[in-house]
């Protein structure tokens, strides 16, 4: 019995998850599924893999992270299955793991290729019931992964360019909004210790972020430090830049989206 994690783009109007669910119990009927999202916008990879490496870390050892965000459903390209010093993952060969791979971690890789961890038949339109749900919930069980299918290159793997903020010549930060909350809330892809870098840096004491037109001074530790409906920027529970508003939505007072170029920057830098 392990625990699984669930992160995919189904929703939770159809009955997509619970037929994975269904599966994954059919067969470990004393595995622990826990979802972490289904609300990944449709074939959106790169939030996707945001997300599995944001909730990752806060899981037990040996955790299994099951996800469906599967554009290339049917077609030759591989499923992965991805163990690394603490967590093991299962995952089509798009991307979505690049973010767990170029954590400074070591990992193992496979092509989940065998067979018989399969169901009897395979719809090409629906491989997370088919074929990652039953080798999730066989691992679950005790299956060695080598039963899996053959090792595999990390080097291999498709890799998402980007998904980490760049710098521009003059030490600027850039990054971009890549996640929008329920509370409304702008979740870019800067994280914590770029900033602090940045704020150590000459100039660094008297931070911008930048947004389109929007200018915000200072990074603030709460939603409080802010008045009441005032933008501000902080370091949220994820560890990555967030733009939010004071007891409102920041995506409705911006009309920022999911994509939207985010800049930070120190005295004399940038905009």
């Amino acid at each position: 019995m392990a625990i699984i994690s669930l992160i995919t783009d189904c929703g939770t109007r159809d009955e997509y998850v619970g037929l994975m669910k269904a599966v994954i119990l059919g067969i470990d009927p004393a595995a622990v599924i826990v979802d972490v999202s289904h609300s990944i916008a449709p074939q959106d990879v790169a939030q996707a893999a945001f997300m599995l490496e944001s909730a990752c870390r806060h899981f037990p050892a040996d955790t299994l992270h099951l996800v469906v965000v599967d554009p290339g459903v049917g077609t030759d390209r591989a499923i992965l299955y991805l163990e690394t010093d603490r967590q093991r993952f299962l995952a089509p060969d798009n991307g979505v793991l690049s973010l767990v791979m170029s954590a400074g971690r070591e990992v193992r890789l496979r092509r989940v290729e065998n067979t018989r961890w399969r169901r009897p038949a395979v719809s090409p339109t629906f491989h997370g019931r088919d074929i990652m749900a039953p080798a999730a919930a066989h691992l679950s069980k005790g299956l060695a992964a080598q039963q899996l299918g053959p090792e595999m290159d990390a080097a291999r793997a498709v890799r998402i360019d980007g998904l980490r903020a760049g710098r521009a010549a003059d030490g600027a930060l850039l990054g971009r909004v890549i996640h929008v909350d329920r509370f409304g809330n702008l979740i870019t892809n800067i994280d914590a210790t770029a900033l602090r870098q940045l704020e150590a840096a000459p100039g660094g004491r008297s931070l911008r972020v930048v947004l389109g037109e929007h200018v915000i001074t200072g990074i603030a530790r709460t939603y409080a430090d802010a008045a009441a409906g005032q933008l501000l920027a902080l370091i949220g529970s994820r560890g990555y830049l967030e733009i939010a508003v004071n007891g409102g939505s920041s995506q409705m007072l911006t009309n920022a989206r999911r994509g939207d170029p985010v800049q930070v920057c120190g005295h004399g830098q940038g905009h």
